[in-house]
């Protein structure tokens, strides 16, 4: 799960903070800072902007703009209102949570097995409350894209024999997204690995 740098609240050419006072208005601002990629199983498409404590819980945070997020449909469902604070998770704009996850080729997602009890329990639950393990279903297709986005960096990684082509390669990951998938793919290739952290906005490493 790619760990992304949110930044501070927007500003306009005034150097005021940015009105908020829709949540849905920050989704321009949230698409330019840490791309159109859900934020926890990092899909394309179908995005809406995501309450990491449900408005629900906590209506003074709905509009605060360091509670918001991008999530697809699958992810933002299965969330829900089940969470009551942060507290107990590890969260993708603020934990490491690149390190917490391992992405396979059948595009199943597994807590890494070297994570301390503290933080494997923390990586569970989030994997937990947004369903990352799910088989997938006519409704729900984020393994099937995973195993889609792993096959295709399987072939471009194979393919590579240029700077053209590396460059290519990356312009695929960004339109793909499933940015840990391509990590994963190209685990042995720092440099790609260096391109891909910088061409995905709001990528944390750190």
């Amino acid at each position: 799960m790619r760990s992304i740098n949110r930044g501070p609240w927007p500003i306009d050419g005034n150097g005021s903070k940015i009105s908020i006072s829709d949540y849905r208005h920050a989704r321009v601002p949230l698409n330019e800072r840490i791309g159109e990629y859900c934020s926890y199983c990092e899909r394309t498409g179908d995005l809406h902007v995501e309450h990491v404590v449900p408005k629900s819980v906590n209506q003074h945070l709905e509009t605060e703009w360091s509670n918001l997020l991008l999530g697809c449909i699958n992810c933002n469902s299965r969330k829900s209102n089940r969470n009551q604070s942060r507290e107990g998770y590890l969260w993708p704009d603020c934990d490491m949570t690149f390190s917490a996850f391992e992405y396979r080729s059948d595009g199943r997602v597994n807590v890494d097995g070297n994570l301390s009890q503290d933080e494997s329990c923390k990586a569970k639950a989030l994997f937990d409350l947004v369903g990352l393990g799910e088989m997938g279903t006519s409704t729900d297709r984020r393994p099937l894209k995973r195993r889609q986005a792993w096959d295709q960096a399987v072939i471009t990684r194979n393919l590579i024999d240029s700077e053209n082509s590396r460059m290519l390669a990356v312009k695929l990951a960004v339109k793909t997204g499933f940015f840990s998938v391509w990590m994963a793919v190209f685990q042995d290739d720092n440099d790609m690995r260096q391109r891909l952290i910088e061409a995905f906005p709001g990528t944390r490493m750190e």
